[in-house]
C-alpha cells in the first residue's frame, strides 16, 4: 500500500494545475496545422506567422538579455572582466536587488513559483522525516529567493521505529525545475574566516531539476549535516556495550592481579594481558569515533553526488536559460491562442469569449500531451502525473491586443485578425523594435 507523506508544505500551496506548456512551440505548430486541417495556402501563412511571431519575442527577449548582462557583469561571481569604475557597497546593493527583481518577473513569465520562508522552512521539518537532518542557517542570507515549476509524484521506501521498521512505501511531491537566487551577508568582524565559499559582492544563481520536495534544504549553503537519533543509536549502543564488556573484564583481571601479587610476584604475560585490555579499550573509542565522521561522511558524499547530476546551471548560464524558457512559452501561448481563434470552426464567425477559447485550448493542449505520451522516447517528461495544463488566456489574449493580432468587441468576444493582416502588422511591430 503507497501512503501519503504527512503533509505536502510546498505542494498544497501550487495550483491544482501547472500552468506551464511541456510541449515546444515548433512541436505546437505541427499540431496546430493538423488539427485545424489547413490547406496549403493557409498552412505557408501559418508558418510565416509563426516565424516572425518568435522573431519578435526573439528581439524582445534578447534586449531583456543585453540588460540583465549589463546588471549582473557588475555582480556575477564568474566574470573575468575588471571593472572601470568601482562599485560602493551600497549601490552594489541596490544593484543586486534591482537584478533578483527582474529575475523573479521573467521567472513569473516563464511560469514559476515563488516559495515563501514559511514554505521553505516547513519542507525543511518534513524533510527531517528522511534520515537526513539538516541545520539551516537563515541568518547568513542578505536575500534569498527560490523558485519551483512543475512537480510529479515519486515513490521512496523507509523503515522507522514508529513503525517498528516495517517497510514503508510513500509518495512525495517532486519538482522539475527549482531555481535559487541569493546574496549572503558580509561576515561579522570577528568571523572575517568563514567556511562558507560565498561572496556577499555577489548574486549568485543556481538552478536543478528533480529535487523532491523533503530535499530543498540541501541546496541551500551553510547547511549543516546533523545525524537522526537512529544513527547516533547504531554508533553509541555499540560503544556502550563494547566500552562496558572491556571494563568489566579489565576490573576482573585487575581484581585477579591483585590478589595474586598477595602471593606471588606479577608475571609478565599478565601484564601483557592488561596492556591489550587497555588498549582494546582506546582502540574501540577510536573505532566508534571514527564511525561518527564515516556515517557523516557518507552522508556529504551522498548529497554531494545527488546535487553533481541535478544540477543544471549556474549564474549567468541560469539568465540564458531562464530567458529562454520565457520565451518559449510566451511563443506557444501566442501561437495557441492565435491559431485556436483564427480558423476553430466555432470562432471564425463571431469570436470567441475568455472561457470558449480557455476551454478550446486546453483540449488542445490535452490532446496534443496525449499525442506525445505515446512516444515516450521522444517525450520522456510527459510522463508526470499531471499533464492538465492550465492555459492562462487572459495573458495569451493580452499578448495578441499589444502586437494587434485580435482585437474584442463590445459584447466581450475575442476575434484573430485575417492572417495576411497578422502576417504585415508583425512586420510593422518589427520595424519598432529595430528602427
Amino acid at each position: 500500500m503507497v501512503g501519503r507523506i504527512e503533509d505536502d508544505p510546498i505542494v498544497d500551496q501550487l495550483p491544482e494545475r501547472p500552468r506551464f506548456i511541456p510541449l515546444r512551440h515548433a512541436d505546437l505548430k505541427e499540431e496546430l496545422i493538423q488539427s485545424l486541417d489547413l490547406d496549403s495556402f493557409e498552412r505557408d501563412h501559418f508558418l510565416r506567422f509563426s516565424r516572425r511571431v518568435q522573431a519578435v519575442f526573439h528581439t524582445e527577449h534578447h534586449a531583456a538579455l543585453l540588460r540583465l548582462e549589463e546588471i549582473y557583469e557588475l555582480l556575477d561571481p564568474d566574470s573575468q572582466l575588471v571593472s572601470i569604475d568601482a562599485i560602493q557597497d551600497d549601490d552594489r546593493s541596490d544593484i543586486g536587488d534591482q537584478l533578483i527583481d527582474k529575475v523573479s518577473g521573467l521567472l513569473f513569465a516563464a511560469h514559476y513559483k515563488r516559495l515563501t520562508r514559511k514554505e521553505i522552512e516547513r519542507a525543511i521539518d518534513v524533510g527531517w522525516q528522511w534520515g537526513v537532518k539538516l541545520e539551516v542557517d537563515f541568518d547568513i542570507f542578505e536575500r534569498l529567493e527560490i523558485f519551483a515549476r512543475g512537480y510529479r509524484k515519486v515513490t521512496f521506501r523507509r523503515r522507522r521505529w514508529q513503525k517498528l521498521f516495517r517497510l514503508e512505501t510513500i509518495e512525495l511531491p517532486e519538482f522539475t525545475r527549482l531555481i535559487m537566487v541569493l546574496r549572503v551577508k558580509p561576515p561579522p568582524e570577528d568571523r572575517k574566516k568563514t567556511k562558507l565559499s560565498l561572496d556577499s559582492r555577489f548574486v549568485y544563481l543556481k538552478t536543478f531539476k528533480d529535487i523532491p520536495e523533503t530535499e530543498v534544504e540541501i541546496l541551500l549553503p551553510g547547511s549543516k549535516i546533523r545525524l537522526t537519533k537512529l544513527d547516533r543509536a547504531k554508533i553509541l549502543f555499540p560503544t556502550l556495550s563494547g566500552m562496558a564488556i572491556t571494563i568489566y573484564k579489565i576490573t576482573r583481571s585487575a581484581v585477579l592481579l591483585s590478589m595474586l601479587s598477595l602471593s606471588v610476584a606479577l608475571s609478565f604475560d599478565k601484564i601483557i594481558g592488561l596492556v591489550v585490555l587497555v588498549g582494546g579499550t582506546i582502540g574501540y573509542i577510536v573505532k566508534s569515533v571514527m564511525s561518527y565522521f564515516r556515517t557523516k561522511n557518507d552522508y556529504e558524499y551522498g548529497l554531494t553526488k545527488n546535487l553533481y547530476v541535478k544540477n543544471l546551471d549556474n549564474n549567468l548560464g541560469v539568465l540564458y536559460r531562464i530567458l529562454n524558457e520565457a520565451e518559449e512559452q510566451e511563443v506557444s501561448e501566442t501561437l495557441l491562442a492565435y491559431a485556436i481563434l483564427w480558423r476553430h470552426p466555432s470562432f471564425q464567425t463571431r469570436g470567441a469569449s475568455y472561457r470558449e477559447l480557455d476551454d478550446a485550448v486546453e483540449a488542445f493542449i490535452d490532446s496534443a500531451i496525449e499525442s506525445a505520451a505515446e512516444k515516450p522516447e521522444e517525450h520522456e517528461d510527459c510522463t508526470r502525473e499531471n499533464d492538465s495544463v492550465d492555459f492562462e488566456v487572459h495573458d495569451a489574449l493580452g499578448k495578441l491586443a499589444r502586437l494587434g493580432l485580435a482585437s474584442v468587441d463590445e459584447s466581450g468576444y475575442w476575434k484573430a485578425e485575417p492572417i495576411e493582416d497578422a502576417i504585415q502588422t508583425l512586420a510593422s511591430h518589427w520595424d519598432t523594435l529595430l528602427p
